[in-house]
């Protein structure tokens, strides 16, 4: 059933691919530090996630209303916030890679707060119809 959900919305599944990377290296180092070279490895993923969810509220009104699609789509930007905000959290901004990671991050965290509001939204008011 939840393939079925996401089938008109190929961002969230374009988004869910790049964020995979930076997800996967987090679950396999949880408890270190990472490398410059492992944050030139992932930074690429990061922009590219970041600018996905730049255009994701140009997208969130076309969709076609599914409740269950759009909380759990909800869920899983909140469980993506608290990994990648548990991730920044052991990097150092004064190591160039760090920082950059650490200010295209901020930009995702940010975009992803958004994203959930905007469902929210959209539920609350669909949810209101029907009352």
């Amino acid at each position: 059933m939840l393939e079925q959900a996401y089938t008109d919305l190929a961002q969230f599944n374009v988004y869910n691919n790049s964020l995979s990377p930076i997800v996967h290296y987090y679950s396999n180092h949880i408890n270190s530090i990472p490398t410059d070279s492992d944050i030139k490895k992932l930074l690429p993923y990061a922009k590219q996630t970041e600018f996905i969810l730049s255009t994701f509220h140009e997208i969130v009104n076309d969709l076609n209303y599914d409740k269950e699609k759009f909380e759990e789509i909800i869920f899983t930007f909140d469980d993506d916030y608290d990994m990648l905000k548990e991730f920044i959290s052991k990097l150092n901004p004064n190591i160039k890679s760090h920082n950059e990671l650490l200010k295209v991050s901020d930009k995702i965290l940010t975009h992803l707060i958004q994203a959930q509001n905007e469902l929210g939204l959209i539920i609350s008011k669909n949810e209101h119809k029907k009352i």
